[in-house]
């Protein structure tokens, strides 16, 4: 019976090892998980901070959307033709032109028009996201994608833009439809 006593008391201690093992490793791939989880929500956060700002800053006063705030065109400093009747997207002027611009000759991508009002309202239609919402959209695909997710965008309607955030797993994190401003002004 001497020798049965160790050795019982050591498979015992081996079951007991391997069962503290097995419980400090699932410990340790729930931790890195979660650490994962945190960093893929501040990092989908922090996308969505830029994707907002884009939207806000999104315009077609000029005729033409854009996500930056078109700049003037002229000869010299002293008849600088200005797109906008602002470059301030916290000013309402900054969505839609104030006047047509009698220097627009050429017919403004898409529209059918050299009136910047028209072009705008054209833009504007419902079926026309793809004229209306595509620079955001490729502005938003040339975003890099978040940590430990996937980021796809799809037009949505009434000129909204869908932003799906996925895992790696292909689950579902996240879904922002995003409206930019300039949508409330269109006619």
């Amino acid at each position: 019976m001497g020798l049965l006593e160790p050795l019982l008391m050591t498979v015992m201690l081996l079951i007991a090892v391997t069962a503290m093992a097995s419980v400090f490793n699932s410990i340790s791939r729930m931790m890195v998980s979660s650490r994962q989880q945190v960093i893929m929500q501040a990092s989908i956060d922090t996308n969505l901070k830029d994707i907002k700002t884009w939207a806000r800053k999104f315009t077609c006063c000029s005729g033409t959307c854009t996500t930056e705030p078109p700049t003037s065109s002229g000869v010299n400093q002293e008849n600088l033709i200005q797109p906008c009747a602002t470059n301030n997207p916290m000013d309402d002027r900054y969505y839609f032109p104030q006047v047509d611009l009698v220097s627009t000759t050429d017919e403004i991508d898409g529209t059918g028009t050299a009136s910047e009002p028209l072009a705008v309202e054209r833009r504007c239609q419902a079926s026309q996201n793809d004229l209306f919402l595509k620079p955001l959209k490729d502005k938003v695909d040339g975003l890099g994608p978040p940590s430990y997710a996937i980021r796809t965008t799809a037009f949505g309607a009434n000129h909204v833009l869908v932003v799906k955030f996925t895992d790696t797993n292909n689950k579902l994190i996240r879904v922002e439809n995003i409206i930019p401003k300039m949508a409330y002004f269109c006619p």
